[in-house]
């Protein structure tokens, strides 16, 4: 049952409206949601001109700044709008929403056929959340990732009969120099041989370890949220959203944007330029020595110091891009936790940084609504005296004459 309703008399038929009032972060009990604000003052008496009653309801959530919690309140939402639309079967139903209520309303679409959607959802100030998946996971399904989990076999055993064998070889180059049956010379055997199976060794090791790992890594993460996040179709809802640009809450949050975007591009950066930097300085060494090899012919130079200098001036990029790529890494993961304080993102697990960049959009991408329109109010925005402008669009008598006007008009 809504939580709170009042109305001039109960509605009967479908010319009668219902404005649920979604609140945003930190905003239980908020005035602009009760009954004598300015906002359903300029609301009913546009809507009181036209046949029928107009009613308005509050819907109340925890206002947590978390993903968490806008996932939660969508829910919540959607059950109340259900109950409601038991008891008004035929009303016009509007839905008005200031800042991350706006995501909430969206998001509680998500869990509504299409013949309970809102007839229209205005937003105030909403920074519409999108989550933007690596490429390397984007279009897949958590059963896609889990199969996928163990099919760096050859890599993983590669690498660990590599890490084995070498050295094992160094050793035996060192140990058996002038010797035959030395007592090392079994060690050593041993050795390469662990190098040689290693690869066989691990093969059987490495898949149910790479698949409890998955359960523990950021990628399933980062696909819930990601899925968790994004917007339903809306085919039978207008869409109004007004924001002032560049406002207090807009500002925050493309900061924090920025330390996730940023940072991940940075780093997808170095790891291509590391990998090419590999490939450039075994081709270039190659290279040299074909060079080197004929120019010797012809002319009396050091090939050995050249070499020496080419790999040790390739070698010095690599260890930089290196270093840049850690110190990245370490960045985003320490900025993450800015961006899951309460007043930024509401993230609760840093480590998925490496799989998802969380934003978001001053104009949403709002799938397939029956119409969307997105209304930057001028930059004088009207804000409460000592307070933030975020929290004046429902005070600004430009926005709600607007509104007021929209809910007149859209059918």
């Amino acid at each position: 049952m809504p939580q709170d309703q009042s109305s001039t008399q109960a509605p009967s038929d479908n010319r009668d409206v219902i404005v649920t009032l979604v609140h945003g972060t930190f905003a239980r009990g908020t005035a602009w949601t009760q009954e004598g604000s300015a906002l359903r003052q300029h609301i009913a008496e546009a809507l009181n001109d036209e046949p029928g009653t107009v009613t308005f309801d509050v819907f109340e959530w925890s206002g947590t700044n978390s993903h968490r919690a806008r996932i939660k309140a969508g829910y919540e939402l959607a059950d109340h709008i259900c109950a409601l639309r038991q008891t008004h079967p035929h009303c016009r139903h509007f839905i008005v929403a200031h800042s991350h209520g706006g995501n909430v309303a969206l998001l509680a679409h998500k869990h509504l056929p299409d013949e309970l959607h809102a007839l229209g959802i205005a937003t105030l100030g909403t920074p519409f959340v999108y989550a933007n998946l690596d490429e390397s996971i984007r279009g897949k399904t958590l059963e896609q990732l889990a199969d996928e989990a163990p099919r760096h076999t050859e890599t993983i055993t590669g690498f660990g009969a590599w890490v084995i064998g070498v050295p094992s070889a160094i050793m035996a180059d060192t140990v058996l120099e002038g010797t035959s049956f030395d007592v090392w010379y079994w060690i050593v055997g041993i050795g390469i041989a662990a190098g040689l199976t290693g690869s066989l060794i691990l093969s059987y090791l490495w898949p149910p370890i790479a698949k409890l790992w998955h359960r523990f890594s950021g990628k399933p993460a980062a696909v819930r949220l990601a899925n968790a996040v994004s917007f339903a179709p809306t085919p039978q809802t207008h869409v109004l959203s007004f924001i002032y640009p560049g406002d207090e809450a807009g500002r925050l949050l493309d900061t924090l944007e920025a330390t996730t975007t940023l940072p991940s591009r940075a780093i997808r950066w170095v790891r291509s330029a590391t990998s090419i930097g590999f490939g450039a300085l075994f081709i270039t060494i190659i290279g040299l020595a074909i060079v080197s090899a004929i120019a010797q012919e012809f002319v009396d130079f050091d090939d050995e110091a050249i070499a020496d200098w080419v790999a040790e001036g390739f070698a010095g990029i690599i260890t930089v891009l290196i270093f840049s790529w850690v110190a990245l890494v370490i960045f985003r993961y320490v900025a993450s936790f800015l961006r899951g304080h309460p007043w930024g993102f509401g993230w609760e697990r840093p480590s998925i940084h490496a799989h998802v960049d969380i934003g978001i959009e001053t104009e949403p991408s709002l799938p397939s609504s029956k119409s969307y329109l997105h209304q930057e109010v001028p930059y004088s925005a009207h804000a409460p005296e000592g307070g933030m402008r975020h929290v004046g669009l429902y005070h600004d008598p430009r926005i709600l004459e607007a509104l007021s006007y929209w809910m007149t008009h859209v059918r």
